[in-house]
């Protein structure tokens, strides 16, 4: 298993000196973060340079902006995040990374609190599918990987568990579309990551790693060792990547967050 961090999280003005930190401080990868507005072909051959000048590698790719926050409840925001997505795939191909495609992120209203959250409709569901059939049509045709990542009730109505997001995947029925498994998300809606692991392990390309308080690893209470083992059990070897908020000196807490993963990835 390899580490990276998302290059948002990184001290820096540029891509250079944002991966110049990740490899001193011991990163194997980077997730790069970009904006809708900054996808150009510059930047992009800016990313790869500064990639190689700092022996990295790109761990995924994520887009964000409005197009991708934005909920998928009728045709025209389909189409939207149709056209984001094949950008944000492109972009992917010529990095050399899968990328991670959403139908919503934000805040749902009103909060589920007690009450069972809310489900897509029917309506919802079938917009689902067709945007995710074309994602994965698009991303084999391209020789790329697209991901899903299934997050909290408070966040999306779309899937929460691994079990939903392999759900979707196996109703689309296409290759080339992956789970992207969140630690903080898993901490609120599976009864056990470790078993979620284990059970769905197969269809997991990447891992976000976060803290139960949405801080680095070791902030938090999360139980990372069995979580890491059952990774190690299932013979995961891609990149998991720091995803999360940070409290502390960059240049104090971030070495001592690896250190804490790595201790965490020995087998015992």
């Amino acid at each position: 298993m390899k580490l990276a961090c998302s290059t948002w999280m990184m001290p820096g003005n540029t891509f250079f000196e944002k991966m110049r930190k990740a490899a001193e401080y011991g990163f194997d990868g980077v997730e790069i973060r970009l904006f809708e507005n900054e996808l150009s072909p510059q930047k992009i051959k800016e990313i790869l340079k500064a990639l190689a000048d700092n022996g990295l590698s790109p761990s995924s790719l994520l887009v964000s902006g409005e197009t991708f926050r934005r909920p998928l409840i009728d045709n025209a925001t389909r189409d939207a995040k149709i056209e984001h997505a094949k950008k944000t795939l492109d972009a992917a191909a010529q990095l050399g990374c899968p990328a991670l495609v959403c139908p919503e992120y934000g805040a749902q209203v009103p909060l589920p609190l007690f009450d069972h959250p809310v489900r897509p409709t029917k309506e919802q569901h079938e917009l689902l599918i067709e945007y995710l059939t074309f994602v994965a049509d698009y991303a084999i045709k391209n020789n790329v990987f697209a991901l899903i990542e299934p997050i909290n009730r408070y966040e999306t109505r779309f899937f929460y568990s691994l079990q939903d997001g392999k759900n979707i995947i196996d109703e689309v029925g296409k290759s080339n579309l992956y789970l992207l498994a969140d630690f903080f998300h898993m901490n609120l809606e599976e009864v056990s990551i470790p078993d979620a692991f284990r059970m769905y392990g197969k269809d997991i390309m990447h891992v976000h790693l976060g803290d139960s308080n949405r801080l680095l690893p070791g902030q938090g209470h999360t139980d990372f060792n069995s979580g890491l083992a059952a990774l190690r059990d299932i013979g995961y070897e891609g990149y998991m990547a720091l995803e999360c908020s940070i409290s502390g000196e960059p240049d104090i807490v971030f070495p001592q967050c690896i250190r804490f993963l790595r201790d965490a990835m020995r087998d015992r």
